[in-house]
């Protein structure tokens, strides 16, 4: 359990770098990842 968490853990740091990235570059896909982020709170 604790291993599923912590890929968790990081796939949402990664997601809200990828996110912040995107936001610079102002690309397409940025709705995407935020909805990811909320999945893995959720």
């Amino acid at each position: 359990m604790t291993d599923k968490y912590e890929v968790l853990k990081n796939n949402a740091e990664e997601a809200k770098e990828q996110e912040e990235k995107k936001q610079d570059n102002n690309s397409e896909g940025q709705e995407q990842t935020k909805e990811d982020v909320q999945k893995t709170f959720e």
